[in-house]
């Protein structure tokens, strides 16, 4: 099961191999050395791609690489550079097959709660339990903090892995015309430790199902 990335926005193709777009490989650069820098001794290696990094890690539980991707959008006098993150979560010994499914963090006014998107098997007391794990006041505290806009995860039977995917303000970058310039939202070392917190905490809510 591949990674999720989101589709670009078409109407910024132009952008990409413009000297708009070098200037933020730097910037992402300098966003995976922060992470990298962050985890210490537990990332082992950078892998860098075409407005993407991803971090090879040790020694966390469920947390073995951290992809950072830049999607980028056009936008009247600037270009945004939406920061997407994203990570495989192989299951263990904990988990039980429950068949693919979809889950989806959706934003609201008065609050934020966790749906299931899709469910194939008949286990309904399997996919409540998800949510309730999902809902866990560790997680949502870290979710607020971080100023997550996008969460989700999914599962395909027979997998072996689940894919959690988030996009986030903290670490994003954007350009802009007037005055020329190049904003990146730089996260602080103990944000980098509540994302890499977060993801333990979201795989182990969904590798960790035994009822």
């Amino acid at each position: 099961m591949g990674l999720l990335q989101k589709e670009k926005n078409r109407n910024a193709a132009q952008a990409r191999n413009s000297f708009v777009t070098r200037r933020v490989e730097r910037k992402l650069t300098v966003l995976a050395d922060k992470f990298r820098d962050a985890a210490g001794s537990s990332c082992t290696g950078v892998e860098s791609g075409t407005l993407l990094r991803k971090l090879t890690l040790q020694r966390f539980r469920y947390l073995n690489g951290l992809t950072l991707v830049y999607n980028w959008e056009n936008r009247f006098m600037s270009v945004n550079y939406n920061l997407q993150m994203l990570s495989e979560i192989p299951v263990n010994e904990r988990f039980t097959e429950t068949g693919t499914c979809h889950f989806e963090l959706q934003f609201r006014l008065k609050d934020t709660q966790w749906v299931c998107k899709r469910w194939v098997s008949e286990d309904f007391a399997q996919k409540d339990a998800y949510l309730a794990r999902l809902s866990n006041p560790l997680i949502m505290d870290r979710i607020r903090a971080l100023d997550i806009f996008d969460l989700e995860i999914r599962h395909e039977e027979g997998s072996g892995a689940f894919t959690i995917s988030m996009e986030s303000m903290i670490g994003s970058a954007t350009w802009i015309l007037i005055p020329p310039i190049t904003n990146l939202i730089l996260p602080k070392t103990e944000e980098c430790i509540l994302f890499f917190e977060l993801f333990e905490l979201l795989g182990d809510a969904v590798v960790n199902n035994s009822l």
